[in-house]
């Protein structure tokens, strides 16, 4: 601010970071050579609007300063100090609808700055924000009066057209303005809407979770046929493989009965052509025979002894019955019987010499009596 000799007749305790409703900081009376004799010192982004005898305004724009010779020629008898600083405002409005039982809830932003200081000065306006926000709602609240409190998006496209052809806000007080405006239900109008949202997207969840729930339900009973399809699918599988397995143990036993019966046919054969081997060779070759069948089938002496033991008995019981026979003697003459009886003495005396039929007497032939 100005250094001067008097006190200044408005003056405001702002600096850079102070929420300014007035840009100006002081005004101050001259007298003709106050400003002459001490140069004022002021902050460099503050501007100096001088004021003549004349009603004439001169303005110093930062960082320019009057110099001595124009205070001395121009006669000046006041100066204001404005602030050249740009200053943010936010403010909450509230704009009526096309029904006077509820309004628009309107959010401005403004960004003002002081352009011309002397228009500013003429203008003789002190509080900004009140001036620009009045202009703002005389061109918004014709508008909206003509829509209902729930179409606010369409609202406030009409403010912003409303406002725009009005106007630059402030022009007529030197202000550079930028602002914004958002449109809004009111306070009672949001709450029940949000109620009503509450509502929908509850119901919404509901529908959705019984919706959901429905199809897991579905998937569940799809996932529990599709298991039961694959365990009777496995059932039929294990079934058709024990059937088959049942089967080829089947075939396999039948298989094994039949080479069983083959077997015992072919060992049944081969007993019979032994048996007649043996009998052959017993009524026609005699033990060479059985001693050569033997030195070839070693395995076959148990059967050879046994049919030799049977043969042997066989024919002693013969013979036994023949000796009784001709011991008898009451079929034949006493002549008749002596050769047989030399025989059936000598078949005795082999008996109780225990010979095989067929080896040969080594023993003296006893003389017949």
């Amino acid at each position: 601010m100005a250094d001067f000799r008097r006190p200044p007749e408005w003056q405001q305790s702002a600096d850079r970071h102070t929420q300014l409703t007035d840009p100006v900081l002081t005004v101050r009376q001259l007298t003709r050579f106050e400003y002459v004799t001490r140069k004022p010192v002021t902050q460099v982004d503050h501007a100096l609007v001088f004021v003549t005898a004349r009603g004439e305004y001169d303005t110093f724009l930062p960082p320019h300063r009057p110099a001595r010779a124009d205070m001395a020629t121009r006669r000046y008898t006041a100066v204001y100090e404005v602030d050249m600083g740009i200053h943010p405002v936010r403010a909450e409005l509230a704009l009526p609808s096309d029904n006077d039982a509820f309004e628009f809830g309107v959010a401005v932003d403004l960004s003002w700055q002081v352009r011309e200081p002397d228009v500013f000065v003429r203008s003789g306006h002190r509080h900004v924000p009140e001036l620009l926000l009045g202009e703002l709602q005389q061109a918004a609240r014709p508008v909206t009066r003509t829509y209902p409190v729930h179409r606010s998006a369409e609202a406030e496209q009409a403010v912003l057209r409303a406002v725009e052809a009005q106007g630059v806000l402030g022009a007529t007080a030197g202000l550079l303005v930028t602002w914004t405006v958002r449109v809004r239900r009111d306070d009672d109008n949001i709450a029940h809407e949000k109620r009503k949202q509450a509502i929908e997207h509850q119901s919404a969840e509901q529908v959705l979770i019984a919706r959901r729930g429905m199809d897991i339900d579905l998937e569940a009973d799809l996932r529990s046929r599709q298991q039961d399809l694959l365990l009777a699918g496995r059932s039929l599988e294990h079934q058709r493989q024990q059937h088959e397995l049942a089967m080829q143990q089947q075939a396999l036993q039948h298989q094994h009965a039949l080479l069983a019966g083959r077997q015992d046919l072919e060992l049944q054969a081969l007993q019979a052509q032994k048996i007649n081997f043996y009998a052959y060779h017993l009524q026609h070759g005699g033990v060479h025979a059985w001693a050569l069948h033997l030195s070839e089938h070693p395995e076959d002496s148990r059967l050879v002894m046994q049919s030799m033991r049977d043969d042997q008995l066989r024919l002693i019981q013969q013979q036994k019955e023949l000796v009784s026979e001709l011991l008898g003697g009451k079929h034949a003459e006493a002549f008749e019987l002596d050769g047989p009886k030399e025989l059936a003495l000598r078949t005795v005396t082999e008996i109780l010499a225990q010979r095989l039929p067929g080896v040969a007497d080594t023993v003296p032939t006893p003389v017949p009596p």
